[in-house]
């Protein structure tokens, strides 16, 4: 099977994303770096979001039923690599990684949903309360339509823990000059409007819309009288300047010309900082530790740099210049939200490298978990992941070229000697391994060779036009033609579709297996009907409950436009 895209906070927060090592380890003459990024695509109660789709370059993949992604390498900007996130329901996440070459870059993603946060009158205008505190004005006129105007709004606090999780883009911004700076946010708003319909709408040419954005108590007597606004550029993946926001109260109040997010920040002097986070020697580093560093005596969230490193242990940002700091590190999900390291470092007038942070294995509760996937035939699974769910906390630990994956981390529990589940994954060959149970002792736990060899549950994939394409969570009915002695129709569909990714094909085999035309086809928004030569053979069927087991392929035209597309499903009867 071909090789799947699997579509499967001066005193606020400071420069809040960090990145990977910065070894200089890319084509110094045009700065590119070819970079693979890899992760898990969170809600905002931690739960995995499945089929949210995933960007980078030309590379695309869709999140599986753990939230998990894997793309492609790709060569793209070492200090400007795009990645994105969409999902019908949320508000879609863009960000720049700085990287390096021939890394795995991971990440976790955290979508916020877009919540109606009020309607208003297209003519008569309103004002919408958004929860957190923020507000929207609206003038009569403001919006150019005349009926029910719906507004989905998010707050986004500057003191939130999880902020870098989902604040799109990393705090790096232009000015009105036209120059790159590094942002200190006291506040941001992500704000869409559409009609009923559902299609999106903008803030009329000649009109504005009054933004009211909170202060935090514990910052408002000290904040600036006027701060800059910015908005964030998808395309540029960066935060413009565009107007200002007033001090009136206990709220920066400011008016905007159109939508997206928007933030309150003032730019400031920064060094470039960097460093690598271990586990008990250099030789085991922590992934995906949450890093923070700021003034010393500010605590965690106030003009603190945040993000988590990467699969080398790796972190690097922009912090504040000549300003004693404090680095905090902690693991998401572990030991109550606490530091499992903490120290003074800085002041630093210029770039600088932090030597090894080494965590000690006699002082935390840390374990190092090894293993090699493989699939039946007992070749390498080098396109696959591990699942490790260990004191409460799921974590992804991707294969290298030799099917090996490992995870090292900190946890912390009550019962030192605790118990974990691994289960493997094989993202080409859409097999899974069963559950593999362990207990964490000594410190470390070698799992040994992994048999991935279980197709998974539910699926169905294709290729159309030479591009691959996964949907995890599909949908089976079958129902009577409306002649009864015809039959019946089966019919198979992926549950929603992501930025235009969805299947949904139909056809006439009453029940039996055997070969059969397809009478309905859709394909990515491309609807063809009839469906070409498209056909379908299916394998296996039966009750609900039972599978529904089959391949498909063959040309169609839409609008005169020739597609070829192949495939095949498993998919679980539902009724």
């Amino acid at each position: 099977m071909k090789n799947l895209k699997i579509v499967l906070a001066a005193t606020l927060l400071l420069s809040a994303l960090w990145f990977a090592c910065r070894d200089q380890d890319y084509d110094e003459f045009e700065k590119t770096a070819k970079v693979a990024f890899a992760g898990r695509i969170i809600d905002e109660d931690g739960q995995p979001v499945i089929d949210a789709q995933v960007r980078a370059g030309n590379e695309l993949a869709v999140t599986d039923a753990n939230g998990v992604f894997r793309l492609a390498p790709a060569r793209l900007p070492a200090e400007n690599a795009k990645l994105s996130v969409n999902k019908i329901g949320y508000f879609e996440f863009s960000r720049a990684y700085i990287v390096q070459n021939n890394a795995l870059q991971t990440v976790t993603i955290q979508l916020l949903r877009k919540v109606l946060a009020g309607t208003i009158n297209g003519n008569a205008g309103g004002t919408v309360q958004v929860p957190g505190g923020a507000s929207l004005v609206f003038p009569a006129g403001a919006v150019s339509h005349s009926g029910a105007v719906n507004v989905y709004a998010r707050y986004l606090d500057p003191t939130a823990s999880d902020l870098s999780l989902h604040m799109p883009g990393d705090l790096r911004g232009i000015n009105a000059s036209g120059e790159e700076q590094s942002l200190s946010t006291y506040g941001m708003i992500a704000v869409e409007i559409t009609d009923q319909s559902g299609q999106v709408l903008q803030i009329d040419a000649a009109g504005e819309v009054e933004l009211h954005i909170p202060i935090p108590q514990n910052q408002a007597a000290a904040v600036p009288a006027s701060v800059p606004l910015w908005h964030f550029d998808v395309d540029k993946a960066r935060w413009i300047e565009e107007g200002s926001a007033q001090k009136v109260g206990d709220q920066y109040v400011g008016k905007v010309k159109h939508f997206s997010y928007w933030n309150c920040d003032f730019s400031y002097p920064t060094v470039l900082l960097s460093g690598k986070v271990y586990i008990g020697d250099d030789q085991h580093p922590l992934a995906n530790a949450e890093v923070w560093i700021g003034p010393v005596g500010d605590g965690l969230g106030w003009g603190c740099g945040h993000g988590s490193t990467d699969a080398n242990g790796c972190f690097s940002g922009g912090v504040p210049k000549d300003i004693p700091l404090q680095i905090s590190i902690l693991v998401y999900g572990q030991c109550n939200g606490m530091p499992v390291y903490s120290q003074t470092i800085g002041p630093f007038s210029q770039d600088a490298t932090l030597p090894p942070i080494i965590l000690s294995a006699a002082n935390d509760q840390t374990v190092t978990i090894t293993g090699r996937l493989l699939d039946c035939a007992g070749q390498t699974v080098t396109n696959g992941y591990a699942r490790i769910d260990l004191a409460g906390v799921f974590y992804t630990a991707f294969t290298d070229a030799n099917g090996d994956f490992e995870l090292n981390t900190v946890y912390c529990s009550a019962n030192p000697a605790a118990n974990g589940t691994l289960n493997g994954y094989d993202m080409t060959n859409l097999l899974e391994s069963g559950p593999q149970n362990f207990s964490v002792g000594a410190g470390s736990v070698d799992l040994g060779n992994i048999h991935v060899c279980n197709a998974l549950s539910e699926y169905i994939q294709y290729t159309l036009d030479g591009q691959d394409f996964l949907k995890v969570d599909p949908g089976g009915v079958v129902y009577s033609d409306s002649l009864p002695a015809m039959g019946s129709f089966t019919y198979l569909h992926s549950p929603d579709s992501i930025q235009g990714v969805m299947a949904a094909l139909e056809f006439h085999n009453n029940g039996q297996t055997g070969t059969f035309p397809l009478t309905y086809l859709n394909v990515n928004n491309l609807y063809a009907n009839p469906p070409g030569t498209v056909s379908t053979t299916v394998t296996a069927t039966g009750n609900v409950g039972d599978l529904i087991i089959g391949t498909f392929g063959g040309d169609f035209q839409v609008n005169g436009v020739p597609h070829t597309v192949s495939g095949s499903y498993r998919v679980i009867r539902d009724q």
